[in-house]
């Protein structure tokens, strides 16, 4: 558990850059962070294919060059993203990777490293910072991976000045990156959030848990009210899985067809394919297995990336009153998340702001006796 104020204000500022890509303008970036307008130096409102919006900054205070990456705007979208994760790995120096976040990683190191190198050398001594929340938190993580297995020749600057911090990342890299990774990457998890805990391996456990329970158990041990609202929630989940099956198709089509500067990224990251699953397989009638018959399962587990800080929220009663606590605990790298837990709050637990109500909750508690920060 943290147990400083320094500590947990590192996560609320890092979680307010992170906000900021969704922002309309620098303008508004500027309003609602501690960066000046004027020294957002580039910002990107409009999302392409494998390139979400993004924006460049500097911090002249904390001596950081910022880059924030924003993640898909609908959770819907993201969902495609996560579990469409190509049809087969891409790999990353023989790790395992998640297709989309790859690319765009990929896209952001040939697109604007340039960029990030020339600000790097104007504001000597500063340190580059990426930061996202959800798809871009994924991106910014992996993106971090790149760069650290590249050379200070090749960048123009070191790559041990360079971290990033995602909120409410999806699972992006096997276990072995995602362990790797823990110096330099952080990844901070909201109670029951969905997004860290979503990918195919996890759909599947989940549709054999529902399977298997025994509903008249359930009814016998629980209060009506809280029967009506697990079953709600498997519903929503199920329901995500369903618009999923019917989006694939689409996705599919455009892996066949997509465009030339997007293909040219692809090729520095192999694709390895499975073979398909057995016919046998497809005759099992379930919304999952019509996902694996339209796409190959991935063969290996995805992890979310590097150390992990889990926001847990706790109920106290005060004067007969029950309120939210929130505590902050760090959990090992490339463990945990891998079961989605059906609570009525794993879609309200991703939002930016109930990562950044929950932290300001933690702030509260913790006291300041001048110990550094998470982030140097």
């Amino acid at each position: 558990m943290y147990r400083t104020g320094f500590q947990v204000q590192d996560l609320i500022y890092h979680i307010e850059l992170a906000k900021g890509a969704y922002k309309a303008n620098p303008a508004v970036l500027a309003r609602t962070s501690m960066l000046r307008e004027s020294n957002v130096i580039k910002f990107v409102s409009n999302s392409s294919v494998m390139r979400p919006a993004y924006y460049i900054g500097v911090d002249t205070r904390k001596k950081l060059v910022i880059l924030g990456i924003r993640g898909t705007h609908a959770l819907y979208d993201l969902i495609t993203d996560i579990v469409s994760s190509s049809d087969g790995e891409v790999t990353f120096e023989g790790y395992s990777t998640h297709f989309g976040t790859a690319e765009s990683a990929r896209w952001f190191l040939h697109h604007e490293i340039g960029n990030i190198r020339k600000y790097m050398q104007k504001h000597e001594g500063f340190r580059l910072r990426l930061v996202g929340h959800s798809l871009g938190g994924a991106i910014a993580s992996l993106l971090a991976i790149m760069i650290h297995r590249k050379s200070s020749k090749e960048l123009g600057f070191s790559p041990d000045i360079v971290t990033a911090v995602g909120y409410g990342t999806p699972p992006c890299v096997s276990k072995e990156l995602a362990e790797s990774c823990a110096g330099y990457v952080t990844t901070v998890v909201m109670q029951d959030d969905i997004i860290p805990r979503l990918s195919v391996a996890s759909l599947r456990r989940l549709r054999n848990e529902i399977l298997q329970t025994d509903w008249m158990s359930v009814i016998e041990k629980e209060d009506w009210k809280r029967f009506i609202d697990l079953v709600t929630n498997a519903k929503q989940a199920v329901s995500s899985v369903q618009d999923v099956a019917h989006k694939l198709a689409d996705y599919a089509n455009f892996r066949r067809n997509k465009s030339p500067s997007v293909e040219s990224v692809g090729k520095e990251l192999p694709v390895t394919r499975e073979e398909p699953s057995h016919p046998k397989a497809a005759k099992e009638n379930s919304d999952v297995m019509k996902i694996e018959e339209t796409k190959p399962a991935v063969s290996e587990e995805l992890f979310i990336p590097g150390s992990v800080y889990y926001l847990k929220r706790n109920l106290e009663s005060q004067n007969d009153v029950e309120k939210e606590v929130y505590t902050l605990l760090k959990r090992q790298p490339g463990e945990h998340f891998q079961r989605i837990i059906l609570s009525g709050n794993f879609i309200t637990d991703h939002k930016c702001d109930s990562h950044l109500y929950a932290l300001r909750d933690v702030l509260k508690g913790l006291p300041w006796h001048g110990e550094e920060g998470i982030f140097q």
